[in-house]
């Protein structure tokens, strides 16, 4: 360390929750500490640091630093990243303490994000690891979950029971808090709790610590201070050191560093504050809107001796509402409202006492309703039979105060549900799936945690208001991300508040209304109503009058008061003494919990039975079906009878396999393996047979192991995480040979032409090699299975597979025979028991059935399903499976080319137009596929009901309980409904379409009128893909003389309205595109014109192709006249057109990926970067013309000028000497500068220029599916065509790229995507077509050898991109020395940089939370230091060859 003279410098750390405060002084070289200090900030970082810097007076030290992430740069001072602070502070502590000589991991474990680092011999970060985007397991989760449960630090640290802590779901903070809930709703002791969370946050630091290769642990941030935390770490970690600066660890590095650098100098009487341009839009102030709500009012009054009475109580997750009312006359004598604090029996029975207080003559009580997710509980508590469904309850009381209402919007505390009231009756409804940001507790706890308001303030604060910004749909995890940010650039408090009150409600419209109806009169109610800014936004986001009923947040308890009266007066429900008092004082004692055996269904769920004794009876309360409420209420159950999901199972993996099993070749004492996941669950009887018939014993996974569902890559969906939890149980048993197929199509009758798995099931076998080191060592055989042909076509497959494993062929066709035979023979019988189903149905016309929509691996198995097949045959309600119906002969109408996609569309269809059949749809979170077949499917059932569960990995039944009540309660409404009413309306809108008739592509417009593409009426519109990208196709039509223009860039208006007209589930490209079109559509000038919306199209297996049978049905729903889609497919590498569209189109792909990499050259090369940027506008405007204008002589010509003018640009190095990144992924997201949220822009600040992957590369890649036919529809003349095409186009790109060359500003390089796969083909086959093995052969192909890191990007859910980032983590260090060209230097750049940079982003839209920050940061340490090495060994080639 180089110090000077005496000096003092000053180091901050602006952190999530607090400022860490270092004053060090240096004289003569040495250091000492003066100050150390952890402020917390409470929301307003400004105001705290402006204290420091008044703390001293006008003695400021002379060096200034300051560190953080986004923070940091709102002071006008130096600044280093994070990465930079803990390699200072590290260094300086290592030297003093010989124990941290070993450490080789630096945990920062803080208020908002947890990062593992990994550290070098010479202290220097090399690997950095983080978790999900999502705040759950942190120290300010951890925080928020105390004040839920009204405890305070000291108090939850000292009553954690360290010895049984209750296990709550770590992967999103929405579950975590649910399954917290629900455990106090249980009345778990709150100190098993407080250790679960503590474990929980343990866990997490493992899951990443486990990553590495540990010694030694160094633990940093506020974390390090939870000592419960702290034990579980030591039971798994023995090595764990806390240094004395753990809570300012990182503003000590900041210090040290400005002891050796110089720093900027700060003025107090100067504004040292930044105060940067927003980085959000903005919506209308709440007041304008205050007139288009109104409030009811409805007086309480008097109880009169004696009065008959029933009791209304709502358990809330939050509060506890409880209304009693007069039998005689509805009237409301007394009420309750107060907060549950995780305690629905202690709420209850002081809501009791409350009522009690407020009588005050003798009455009585015939009758108790609960509602609420507490219902089950505390009915028990009260001894009531009345249990009343969420949905029905309120419904009942907004119909009571107008009966005209048709919708019913209401939010609680956590739970948020949309209801349709037809007739006086609800007929169809939603609720919020996982995610608790559209409810109250969400506005609660946001206001409350990240700027300090408390709930009774907001109303007012919001209502100030003058310009709230628009934090979207954000979700509940994420939002204190974007408050930070918000108060970060200064916007208002007032702002903030009316922003997030803005946010519950577009949370509410987009995700749990969605694209169902909004009748004539309103209904807003629940507890949130109380804050009259939440319906005022409301109001503001849907334009219509809102209704806010009587007290809104009783509603719930007076609804099923007015129900159980309504069972009193019909007779359904004995009259039942309640007495206050009695009810009051109620104890219960909570017994010994048992585990459940699983009974004659055998089901291994092994849930946890809590035992409740209540006035000397015990009470068996829980699990995950209906079994023991039906015990407790003596109703008799068939749930063997009914439960057809079940036997599906038992058919698959007993009775046609196992049960059948016939040896062809005597037991050969080895033994096979199969993965218990995904497809499995659809063709075990095949490959059962097939390996047991050679002579194999075959080892099946049995359950799923959490250490393998820990090794997962990528945030993979539920079903992928059973994936690698089967196989880590599967590795255990230690099979000789593993079996992982990939599955690619499955044959559907009847189907649409393409008929391929989602890439999660196609990718299966290469994100589990990369994950599990263990396969390596194996054989694992992953043959690809192209069911589409049936499966008569694997015969070859299999014995060519048998063959490898040295059986004879003629043995293995014999086994492959007789295990089709069983496969077929599955088959025939659920197709066979299905029929026998429906005939029973027939036979009584009043009985009804649920079938279970889904995957095999998600809604008919155990592990996928949660329990909820059970959930419905212990109400005894027959569920079956879809695949029992005989759908075969319903057609395909979209363009589905998922073949389950088919199945579920076909079965879909069939149960619409049964009257017996109602559907329930299993999906999980962030499932690609369903983000586009939920909304398919929706729209099938139309206004009769349907039920979509989204499940993932988390343990809240009470949520799906409350669902599928409601479900059944709303299906029974429905069907007293009239028939008439239940039929959809037909509707006489023809939309406009495109279609090739001989070669010509013709134009119908709403009226069917007919016309060419180059009519003066036909307007071709370029939806933005990159902004030159886009003008110079428009150019392209221009150039055929095709009236066509592009559309700009899209921002957060763009997002906003199309996040409104779909699910909020679909890609972000789809919902720009969507929001761009509706835009134009909304602002053009020429209504006349007949708009064809280009939209490029393909068949799978991403949801790309879907984006426009989306947009079709939008135009559709709309009823939006003369305007069509045009769509290419990828199949045939977007052709149709003439040659010379598709040779001006080829010049316009090159151009414009060359001048990306040029602008973004400049803006990290150029001197004069707003010089540099003004000839690069006006070059791409002269090309634009010569494109649409000029032929190639001509073009060419342009581009040498073009060239040229580029030259003059001064620059600051060579480019060959410049930082340089790739930029790979999905191709929308990866050249939209708003969804990659300029990182071009930002990299370029730190002199990075980023090279985006090419557009060609994509259009190479379709000639190369073509080509090597891994498109199934290819053809000899296709193959032929594509060659010589292909060697055109190869001759175009060179001359085009050789003349961008000369203008200093560009690299040449010609794309070879042979090379790009064949460097990866072992690691994804390329029968997994599509961008994820592109993205993971141009990672693992450019990095050192072109650019220092690679960044790959995609839209939140992205398939492909998911599976790239599961194998390139995995194995870009172990690959790159395989393929590189020059494999000395990769090993001498290995020795110093273990681990090469790369990071893994996804966008929706929204602001990078602060994880992908951190991440980044580092990641930029990584790719600067990279750079210097390799550019240092490659001046230096003697120590190369040497």
């Amino acid at each position: 360390m180089n110090g000077g003279n005496f000096l003092r410098s000053l180091g901050l750390c602006v952190g999530a929750s607090s400022i860490g405060h270092i004053l060090l002084e240096t004289d003569n070289d040495e250091i000492k500490l003066i100050k150390k200090v952890c402020i917390p900030h409470e929301g307003n970082p400004r105001h705290v640091i402006k204290e420091i810097m008044n703390s001293y007076n006008n003695d400021l030290p002379q060096k200034i630093t300051i560190t953080g992430r986004k923070f940091r740069n709102m002071i006008n001072a130096s600044s280093i990243s994070e990465p930079e602070a803990i390699e200072y502070a590290f260094e300086f502590i290592r030297k003093t303490d010989t124990k941290l000589q070993d450490v080789n991991i630096i945990v920062s474990g803080g208020g908002e994000t947890f990062l593992v680092y990994e550290i070098d011999k010479r202290g220097k970060i090399f690997n950095v690891y983080t978790g999900n985007k999502c705040a759950s397991g942190t120290g300010e989760f951890f925080l928020q979950q105390l004040k839920r449960m009204d405890m305070t630090i000291e108090e939850a640290i000292n009553c954690a029971n360290l010895n049984k802590p209750y296990k709550v779901a770590g992967r999103c903070s929405v579950f975590c808090k649910s399954d917290c809930t629900h455990a106090l709703n249980k009345n778990i002791d709150k100190g098993k709790v407080v250790a679960g969370l503590c474990e929980m946050m343990a866990d997490k630091i493992i899951e990443l610590i486990k990553k590495t290769t540990y010694k030694k642990v160094l633990l940093i941030g506020g974390t390090s201070h939870n000592k419960v935390m702290l034990h579980f770490l030591k039971e798994k970690i023995s090595e764990i050191i806390i240094p004395q600066y753990a809570d300012t660890f990182e503003a000590l590095g900041a210090a040290l560093w400005g002891i050796e650098h110089s720093t900027k100098s700060i003025d107090k009487k100067k504004d040292w504050l930044n105060l940067n341009k927003s980085s959000f839009s903005f919506l209308e102030p709440l007041y304008k809107y205050k007139d288009k709500v109104i409030f009811k009012d409805f007086p309480k009054k008097e109880a009169a001796a004696n009065d008959k009475c029933i009791l209304g109580l709502d358990v809330g997750s939050t509060t506890t509402k409880a209304v009693l009312i007069r039998r005689q006359d509805n009237a409301i004598i007394a009420s309750c409202y107060l907060r549950t604090k995780g305690n629905p029996i202690k709420a209850s029975r002081m809501c009791y006492e409350a009522i009690k207080n407020q009588i005050n003559c003798p009455i009585e009580i015939i009758g108790l309703g609960v509602t609420g997710s507490g219902r089950q509980i505390a009915a028990l508590h009260a001894l009531s039979p009345g249990v009343v469904n969420e949905i029905i309850a309120h419904a009942k009381g907004a119909l009571y105060f107008d009966s005209q209402v048709d919708t019913i919007f209401e939010i609680g505390g956590q739970d948020a549900k949309y209801t349709c009231i037809s007739k006086g009756i609800p007929s169809d409804y939603a609720m919020n799936e996982a995610c608790s940001a559209g409810t109250g507790s969400f506005l609660e706890e946001a206001a409350k945690e990240s700027l300090f308001i408390d709930t009774m303030e907001i109303e007012k604060i919001a209502l100030e208001s003058k310009n709230p910004p628009n934090f979207n749909d954000q979700c509940a995890a994420f939002i204190s991300s974007d408050i930070k940010n918000a108060i970060q650039e200064g916007i208002d408090v007032r702002d903030i508040v009316a922003g997030l009150v803005y946010s519950i409600c577009m949370n509410y419209i987009n995700k749990v209304k969605a694209n169902r109806e909004i009748g004539e009169k309103i209904f807003m109610q629940g507890g949130v109503c109380y804050n009259k800014a939440v319906p005022i936004a409301m109001a503001a986001l849907t334009g219509k009058e809102i209704i806010v009923p009587p007290e809104p947040g009783l509603i719930g308890a007076f609804g099923a008061a007015l129900y159980i009266k309504e069972k009193l007066d019909l007779n359904l429900l004995e009259p039942k003494n309640f007495d206050l008092e009695e009810l009051s004082l109620r104890e219960v004692t909570y017994r010994e919990p048992f585990v459940c055996s699983g009974g004659k269904e055998k089901c291994d769920r092994k849930c946890q039975i809590q035992r409740i004794e209540i006035d000397n009876n015990i009470y068996p309360f829980g699990g995950a079906c209906n079994k023991y409420y039906n015990l407790v209420h003596h109703n008799k159950e068939k749930n063997s009878e009914t439960d057809f999901v079940r036997l599906r199972e038992k058919m698959i993996f007993e009775d046609y396999s196992i049960n059948r099993g016939f040896r062809l070749l005597p037991r050969n004492n080895q033994t096979v393996g199969i993965n218990k996941s995904l497809l499995t669950n659809s063709f075990f009887p095949l490959y059962y047979q097939f390996f047991y018939g050679l002579g194999y014993d075959v080892l099946l996974s049995n359950e799923l192991d959490k250490e393998g569902i820990e090794k997962k890559g990528a945030s993979f969906c539920y079903p992928v995480e059973i994936s690698h939890g089967a196989l880590e149980n599967l590795i255990k048993k230690n099979p000789d040979i593993y079996f992982i197929p990939h599955i690619k199509s499955i044959e559907v009758k009847n189907g649409f032409p393409v008929s391929v798995t989602c890439p999660f099931v196609q990718g299966e076998p290469y994100y589990l090699k990369s994950a599990f080191d263990e396969l390596n060592k194996k054989i694992v055989l992953t043959p690809v299975l192209d069911f589409a042909k049936g499966y008569n076509s694997l015969m070859n497959t299999f014995v060519k597979m048998a063959k490898s494993l040295s059986i004879d062929a003629e043995i293995a066709k014999k086994s492959f025979e007789i295990a089709m035979k069983n496969q077929k023979d599955f088959y025939y019988k659920c197709k066979e028991i299905g029929k026998r189903i429906l005939l029973d149905l027939e036979e009584d016309k009043d009985k009804i059935a649920f079938v279970l929509f889904g995957r095999p691996y998600n809604a008919f198995s155990q592990w996928g399903n949660m329990g909820i097949p059970s959930k419905f045959a212990s109400r005894n309600y027959t569920m079956i499976p879809f695949e029992f119906l005989p759908f075969d002969k319903e057609e395909i109408k979209e363009n589905m080319y998922w073949a389950m996609g088919q199945f579920i569309l076909k079965a879909a269809r069939m149960v619409k137009k049964h009257p017996q059949l109602y559907g329930v749809y299993i999906t999980n979170f962030s499932c690609g596929p369903d983000s586009f077949l939920n909304g398919y499917f929706r729209t099938i059932m139309d206004k009769k009901p349907s039920l979509i569960l989204e499940l993932d990995n988390h343990t809240a039944d009470a949520g799906i309980d409350t669902r599928i009540e409601a479900y059944i309660d709303i299906v029974k409404s429905y069907r007293q409904l009239d028939n008439k009413w239940n039929q959809a309306s037909n509707s006489p809108f023809h939309p406009a379409y495109v279609e090739m008739d001989k070669g010509t592509m013709i134009v119908y417009d709403s009226n069917g009128q007919s016309c060419t593409l180059d009519d003066e009426r036909v307007h071709v519109l370029i939806p933005s893909m990159g902004d030159m990208g886009s003008k110079l196709l428009a150019a392209t039509f221009n150039h055929i003389g095709v009236n066509a223009s592009a559309l700009e860039e899209p921002g957060e208006e763009e997002l906003k309205i199309g996040r409104g007209l779909s699910s909020c589930k679909e890609c972000l490209p789809l919902q720009l595109t969507i929001g761009s079109l509706m835009k134009y559509l909304d602002e053009r000038k020429n209504k006349d014109e007949l708009l064809v919306y280009f939209m490029p199209d393909t068949s799978g297996p991403c949801r790309f192709g879907q984006y426009s049978v989306l947009i079709k049905k939008l135009i559709s729903r709309f009823k939006i006249k003369n305007v069509a889609v045009f769509s290419l497919n990828s199949e045939n590498g977007y052709a149709g057109f003439g040659m010379d569209f598709l040779l001006r189109g080829w010049h316009s792909v090159i151009i414009s990926d060359v001048l990306e990499e040029i602008r973004s050259a400049i803006l990290v090369l150029a001197k004069d970067k707003q010089k540099g940027m003004q000839i690069y506008k006006e070059v791409c405007k002269d090309i634009i013309l010569s494109v649409r204008n000029d032929n190639w002589k001509r073009l060419k010509e342009t581009l040498e000028a073009s060239a040229k003018k580029l030259k003059t640009i001064e620059t600051n190095m060579p480019i060959e000497d410049a930082v340089k990144v790739a930029l790979v992924g999905e191709i929308y997201v990866r050249r939209d500068r708003f969804s990659r949220k300029k990182l071009v822009e930002r990299l370029a600040k730190r002199n990075i220029i980023v090279k985006v992957a090419p557009i060609e590369e994509w259009m190479y890649y379709l000639d190369y599916i073509q080509i090597k036919r891994f498109n199934l529809n290819s053809t000899i003349k296709d193959r032929i065509s594509t060659t010589i095409k292909g060697f055109f186009k190869n001759q175009y790109e060179k001359t085009i790229k050789q003349i961008f060359a000369k203008s200093g500003l560009y690299e040449y390089k010609i794309v070879e995507v042979n090379k790009i796969i064949s460097n990866v083909k072992d690691l994804i086959h390329p029968a997994l077509t599509g961008e994820a093995i592109l993205t993971v052969g141009s990672a693992i192909t450019e990095i050192v050898d072109e650019v220092s890191g690679v960044i790959s990007i995609g839209p939140f859910g992205c398939m492909p991109s998911r599976i790239a980032e599961a194998v390139i983590t995995e194995q870009i260090n172990r690959k790159k020395i395989l393929v590189s060209s020059n494999s000395k230097l990769i090993e001498k750049v290995m020795e110093k940089h273990p681990a090469l940079p790369f990071l893994s982003i996804e966008s929706d839209g929204n602001i990078f939370p602060q994880i992908i920050e951190a991440r980044l940061e580092t990641f930029c340490l990584q790719v600067e230091r990279l750079h210097h090495t390799i550019q240092k060994l490659k001046n230096n080639m003697d120590d190369i060859t040497s």
